[in-house]
């Protein structure tokens, strides 16, 4: 049996740490030996049946300079938990795994570093003292992995454009367990009752800036009374979105119903869900689950990740900058453009038949991602294929 071990910073609520587990669930299934080692011991969501579990860290809940700095410290441990075990490859997804991953090679190792690249490098720009130690890790140790693989081809075009690297790269999209999704939208819903007379936006994401909720809620703020927003995730601006609500009169409005282990339920219930993020993203789950779904979607155009979704015979390298666009397969809006989005929403509330029409096109296109087709290519880059 041919073993597979990944590296990541920990399974909390995150796209990519779902991501993650939906690889590792299909391998097992393919009768595959797999290990996920992780940087920390923060626990969101379960490994299969079968999966080895390893922790180099058991704490969680540092702050994000402090995690920088024990880089070096993870790295020799992951180093020497390698030549213990003789690790032959490990394949790491999310930055501070592939830090690692490459620091181990750097101290010595001589296993095989493949990293994943699982967002728009660009955003580090923006994130004071830590996105400089972020860009400077980025431009001295991507350049040592064996392999760079990117979620989608806008978060390759951003990386490039800024480091050029010269070493080997490819694009796998995320992967999605579709009959899994189809079966768990419809669960039942207990925390939460839906109002038949009422219309419901969805949003999902962690509480940060870059993924800009407060852009939904006050654009809520400018649509009829019937509509309300759902806000699933919790992270440090919680707060902020929460006060901004109470100061527009529309808290009674906004349900944040935190972190939860099954969001389709949510979705497929909701009328139309939105993504609001400002450059940052990487392939968002979300778009493609909403979509599986049978939700009508309405992105903002940022640099990585909706455009290929929602329209993938468009260039990719462009993004709308004056008014929303009917797309093929959902709706995109100039990023950071609150008027667009509330004229992109009333446009779709007043036109049943369109939403129809997406709903039904964007479920065929989510079969471009489905887990068979995309641990496929997994398997090529892993060396695994049988």
């Amino acid at each position: 049996m041919k073993k597979v071990v990944f590296l990541i910073n920990s399974l909390a609520s995150g796209g990519a740490e779902k991501v993650m587990t939906v690889i590792i669930s299909k391998l097992i299934k393919d009768g595959f030996d797999v290990e996920l080692i992780c940087l920390e011991s923060n626990i969101f969501y379960e490994l299969p049946k079968g999966a080895k579990l390893t922790f180099l860290n058991h704490t969680a809940n540092k702050s994000g300079l402090r995690k920088l700095f024990e880089l070096p410290y993870l790295a020799f441990k992951l180093k020497n938990y390698i030549d213990k075990n003789n690790i032959n490859l490990i394949q790491s997804h999310v930055y501070r795994a592939n830090y690692v991953n490459l620091l181990a090679k750097l101290f010595g190792s001589n296993h095989i570093a493949q990293i994943v690249n699982v967002g728009a490098i660009s955003r580090y720009f923006e994130e004071g003292l830590s996105g400089k130690v972020n860009l400077f890790l980025i431009k001295n140790l991507y350049k040592r992995a064996d392999l760079i693989i990117s979620k989608a081809e806008g978060m390759q075009n951003d990386m490039q454009k800024l480091f050029n690297f010269r070493n080997s790269k490819t694009i796998i999209n995320n992967p999605y367990d579709i009959s899994l999704i189809n079966n768990l939208k419809h669960e039942s819903i207990e925390e939460f009752k839906f109002n038949k007379e009422k219309k419901y936006l969805i949003s999902i994401g962690r509480f940060e800036t870059f993924k800009r909720q407060d852009y939904i809620i006050k654009a809520l703020s400018k649509l009829d009374d019937n509509v309300e927003l759902i806000l699933i995730g919790d992270g440090p601006n919680k707060k902020n979105l929460e006060l901004l609500a109470k100061n527009l009169n529309i808290y009674e409005r906004v349900h944040f119903l935190g972190r939860v282990k099954n969001p389709y339920k949510f979705i497929f219930r909701s009328d139309i869900f939105i993504l609001s993020s400002d450059d940052g993203e990487g392939f968002p789950n979300v778009l493609v689950e909403s979509m599986i779904c049978g939700t009508v979607v309405i992105s903002s155009d940022c640099i990585s990740g909706p455009r290929e979704i929602l329209a993938p015979n468009t260039n990719i390298k462009y993004q709308e900058k004056e008014k929303f666009e009917i797309a093929e397969y959902g709706i995109l809006y100039p990023k950071s453009n609150i008027l667009e989005m509330v004229k992109a929403i009333d446009f779709l509330f007043n036109d049943e038949k369109l939403m129809k029409t997406f709903i039904e096109k964007a479920q065929k296109r989510s079969n471009d991602f489905s887990v068979n087709q995309i641990v496929e290519q997994y398997k090529n880059v892993l060396r695994i294929s049988k």
